[in-house]
């Protein structure tokens, strides 16, 4: 009888030992669950941190590359109204057939003046390529700067026909123009000739063009600006 109390009471000891073991090796468990689990939160949350920092930088200098560009740009658009009204005024002469004005061939050289706009983009392009726009959570905001930085595209191609007009009037008119001229060849001046009449009227309306694409980056460009203000007054 005392042989069986003492080997259930080992049993029993046993028993509570492998369940202590259990209980112990299932706390140290959670324990180990939980610690990763806060260490998983810890760098989650810092990756989120140094996302948010790197993105607000990123806002601070498209912000600053928006205003160097609304800078450039406005300047252009009151110097291509400058010549706009210079032409203007060669216009009128021609269409007077005032062709003794002195004003006429002072103002003519317009014609052949023209500006180029050079964007500020290293900050776009770093976004673009990186990857790193996708930083900027808001797909509306994402679309607004990759079409802001696009207004630029009809600024190109339209400067770049520009400069191929001027161009072929400069080498195909105008120097030989010059050259009979100072050989005594041609008794009428090239003002009258309808090239150059249709050349002020090309001048014009591309003048008139450029200044209608200045006019729509500039909007985008005010627009975006004051997003990132928004933003940056948020942070």
């Amino acid at each position: 009888m005392i042989k069986l109390f003492r080997k259930n009471r080992i049993r029993m000891i046993t028993k509570n030992k492998i369940g202590a073991y259990f209980a112990y090796a299932t706390g140290e468990i959670i324990l180990v669950i939980v610690g990763i689990l806060i260490a998983l939160a810890i760098n989650d949350r810092s990756n989120t941190e140094k996302k948010l920092e790197l993105r607000n930088s990123y806002i601070t200098q498209l912000h600053d590359e928006a205003d160097r560009n609304l800078k450039k740009l406005t300047l252009l658009d009151k110097e291509a109204a400058q010549m706009l009204k210079e032409l203007d005024t060669v216009f009128k002469i021609l269409l007077y057939k005032d062709y003794d004005n002195q004003r006429l061939s002072t103002k003519s050289f317009y014609l052949i003046m023209s500006k180029k706009f050079y964007p500020v983009m290293i900050t776009y392009e770093n976004l673009k390529f990186s990857g790193d726009l996708k930083l900027f959570d808001d797909l509306n905001l994402r679309n607004a700067i990759s079409e802001t930085y696009e207004t630029f595209n009809p600024i190109e191609k339209l400067e770049t026909s520009e400069q191929q007009t001027i161009e072929a009037y400069y080498e195909i008119f105008l120097m030989r123009n010059v050259k009979f001229r100072n050989m005594g060849i041609s008794s009428e001046t090239y003002e009258k000739d309808i090239y150059f009449e249709n050349m002020v009227l090309t001048r014009m309306t591309t003048l008139a063009q450029n200044r209608e694409t200045y006019s729509s980056a500039i909007e985008s460009l005010e627009s975006l600006k004051n997003t990132y203000d928004v933003l940056q007054n948020k942070n």
